[in-house]
């Protein structure tokens, strides 16, 4: 394995991690040992891993691993979690990626998961002027989210999700939905790939909200 460069704010880039985990089990996105979290440092990847409720994250529960295999790197104690296959994907893919959320918040698990059921696999999108008006975001964002199905193993899972971006360059969408996992969101760092998942779960509550006023009208 050839040399891994790490950056010099590896230290700090657990607390902010460990932090970020805590605020999102605050908002009701990470319940319990859900979600996962990831950002770069130089060459390697400093990721959350299983177990500890998200709620109580500390510096601890950051491993460092390498960027291929994801393997964790000499001096680490704890073993990376599953979903690291999904986070290498999105740095390989990426270039400009620099962290990575993966959170089952409410609203786009179900409907990702209720699309990857009934093979309306594809994107989910809404109304540009509905989305201009109601998201409050700052970061201007398309009104559509790539949406990908999970496969028995996350390695296939992650193969699916570069494959749904392989037609992107620097126009990559801010996140993506994964049937059953909620959103994979992104960003250059940790506060970007934040406001993204914020994103994401905003437009799909108001896609969910679409097809409920759809289903009353036909109603």
């Amino acid at each position: 394995m050839k040399p891994v460069i790490i950056g010099v704010g590896a230290e700090l880039q657990r607390g902010n991690l460990a932090a970020a985990g805590r605020a999102l089990h605050e908002q009701g996105w990470m319940p319990g040992t859900a979600g996962s979290l990831s950002a770069r440092s130089g060459d390697a990847v400093l990721i959350t891993v299983d177990g500890p409720d998200r709620g109580a994250l500390t510096r601890d529960d950051i491993v460092m691993v390498e960027p291929g295999e994801g393997l964790p790197l000499l001096g680490e104690v704890d073993w990376p979690p599953a979903d690291t296959a999904l986070h290498l994907a999105l740095y390989r893919r990426l270039p400009a990626c620099g962290a990575v959320v993966q959170a089952p918040t409410p609203h786009a698990t179900t409907l990702a998961s209720t699309a990857g059921t009934t093979g309306m696999v594809g994107q989910v999108a809404v109304n540009g002027r509905e989305l201009a008006y109601d998201t409050g975001l700052t970061t201007p964002h398309p009104a559509a989210l790539p949406l990908v199905t999970t496969w028995p193993d996350v390695p296939c899972t992650a193969e699916a999700v570069a494959d749904r971006l392989a037609g992107y360059g620097e126009d990559a969408p801010p996140a993506l939905l994964i049937a059953g996992l909620g959103v994979l969101a992104w960003g250059r760092d940790l506060a970007t790939a934040r406001e993204r998942l914020t994103y994401a779960e905003e437009l799909s509550r108001l896609a969910l909200s679409a097809e409920e006023r759809a289903v009353g009208a036909a109603g």
